[in-house]
């Protein structure tokens, strides 16, 4: 299993949009990229030992101030090899996974992304590759897709966008020997999109 940071670089190499990050070990690290980035910023464990970064309040958010920032470095530097430090992003939460099957080979999933991904178990599937009408598919089968419509208020997805990245992401399931690779969340604002998180394993 790849750290967080090892696989959103992954991602970054092979063209994806991804939000600022540093990782970070000591103080000196935090504040230098604390001063870089866009506020307010996100810290996470930067750690392989744990799938759900939440059961160990290992992510916090809205982070604006210094004295917040050390102290909550200082908790998190204890449960992991390092923290990362990244922009926070605002726009509709979803999650994308890839996930190599022995009968189908590598198959991708569509989801309600964040905390609601275990909540609602909102997901829609398809074997790799797929095209556009595919992919279309997908959204449609979601009942949480009207999050993507502008729900309350919040502004439309481009769901144009949502699509060439489902695209995408099938066409390199088989190519990169992709075991599992969850990305969660995925923010998508009215234009783009941005991989917050992600982790991934590789076939042996």
């Amino acid at each position: 299993m790849f750290s967080v940071t090892d696989s959103l670089r992954f991602m970054k190499t092979r063209g994806f949009n991804i939000a600022r990050f540093y990782e970070c070990k000591n103080l000196k690290e935090l504040n230098l990229a604390f001063d870089r980035l866009n506020k307010p910023v996100v810290l996470k464990i930067n750690s392989e030992k744990f799938s759900h970064k939440s059961d160990v309040k290992g992510v916090v958010l809205n982070i604006n101030s210094k004295n917040e920032l050390v102290e909550e470095f200082k908790r998190l530097i204890k449960l992991g090899e390092g923290v990362v430090i990244q922009e926070q992003v605002k726009g509709v939460e979803l999650i994308i996974g890839l996930q190599y099957d022995d009968s189908f080979g590598p198959i991708i999933m569509l989801g309600a992304g964040g905390v609601f991904v275990e909540l609602l178990k909102d997901v829609s599937f398809r074997a790799c590759p797929i095209n556009l009408d595919d992919a279309e598919e997908m959204i449609e089968e979601l009942k949480t897709k009207k999050l993507l419509e502008g729900f309350r208020g919040a502004d439309k997805v481009n769901k144009a966008v949502v699509k060439k990245l489902l695209v995408k992401l099938s066409q390199i399931a088989d190519k990169e020997r992709i075991k599992t690779l969850d990305l969660n969340p995925i923010i998508f604002d009215k234009s783009n999109y941005y991989v917050v998180d992600a982790r991934m394993e590789t076939l042996e």
